[in-house]
């Protein structure tokens, strides 16, 4: 029987990812131009969003510079396709491994503080780096102006290239890169590491006590969630055709809460929904008001206030009623 519910279940699952990639397929033929564009930003952005749950929702620490991962993944990017090699394979390499050695630095030294103290850290060296980039006058970097003119690179998949100048061809490859990312986070979060995340997220103290090392459990997880803000990062920066370093400022730290927290952590789709709410949220509210972030910040706070575990969260307790009655 339970063989039987298992092969249901994984039918059913398999049912309902292949009508939203097909339906997500066929979405940007009925988009204009710009609506093509925001699509693009928003997939992107929800791989970041996402990238943030995995520290945040699962292992439930708090940080605030995870923005200095998405924009250094963009240099990243954008040197290895202006400086190097025209790949965006061996852009996403590149912006990967930057991302895991800061990752790593950052979540080694302040593992140690909890709470607030290791978000403040956080933020502490991200505006390092924020500060340390637009300072770069006199480098390749291009200081406070960014770094522009990148090229959009085609994409080899062996027997053909996809050329990624055309805004449809990089929705496709978006939405492909956003899906295994997802399968990718689902992996890890339900696998026995995943546990792990949860016992530390839930009781941190009773963890070593079932002999895992809680530090290194940590440091693991920041790593692994840079590493797919870093790449979230390259990909947008392969599509804007510049890094800027808005991408490392802690407004943006400060916004993948809001969409992480809107969506629903703890949940991985949840924080790619909330993405793709604020993303296409945001574009409208900024055609009609300049102070569109004080719009965003108050619906933030109706969101925490009304509904604290976000819209996915929402949705589950109105299908609890629904089968309740």
């Amino acid at each position: 029987m339970a063989k039987l519910n298992s092969g249901s279940n994984f039918k059913k699952t398999f049912l309902v990812h292949a009508i939203i990639l097909a339906a997500l397929a066929v979405l940007p033929l009925f988009l204009n131009g710009y609506h093509q564009k925001l699509a693009v930003e928003a997939i992107i952005l929800s791989v970041f969003a996402m990238s943030l749950d995995l520290v945040m929702g699962y292992a439930g620490i708090a940080t605030f510079g995870h923005a200095a991962f998405f924009g250094i993944g963009g240099y990243a990017m954008g040197v290895m396709l202006k400086f190097l090699f025209p790949s965006l394979w061996l852009g996403l390499i590149l912006a990967g491994f930057c991302t895991a050695i800061l990752a790593f630095f950052i979540g080694f030294v302040s593992i140690r503080a909890k709470g607030i103290y290791f978000a403040i850290l956080t933020l502490a060296f991200a505006e390092v780096v924020y500060r340390i980039i637009f300072h770069s006058y006199n480098t390749p970097l291009g200081g406070s102006d960014g770094l522009v003119g990148v090229p959009t690179p085609m994409l080899h998949l062996g027997f053909f290239d996809i050329d990624l100048r055309n805004t449809v061809n990089f929705y496709w490859v978006a939405v492909a890169f956003a899906y295994l990312s997802y399968m990718v986070c689902k992996v890890i979060v339900g696998s026995p590491f995943g546990s792990i995340l949860s016992g530390i997220r839930e009781n941190e103290n009773r963890v070593p006590f079932l002999g895992f090392n809680v530090k290194w459990s940590k440091v693991t997880a920041f790593v692994l969630a840079g590493i797919f803000a870093g790449f979230s990062g390259a990909m947008f920066t392969a599509f804007k055709t510049y890094a800027d370093t808005e991408q490392l400022n802690f407004l943006l730290s400060g916004k993948v809460i809001v969409m992480a927290l809107i969506g629903g952590i703890g949940t991985l789709i949840g924080p790619m929904i909330g993405a793709v709410v604020i993303t296409i949220f945001e574009s409208i509210i900024s055609t009609y008001f300049r102070a569109h972030h004080l719009i965003i910040g108050a619906l933030f706070v109706v969101v925490v206030i009304f509904m604290p575990k976000g819209l996915l969260g929402l949705f589950a307790r109105k299908d609890r009623n629904n089968n309740g009655s």
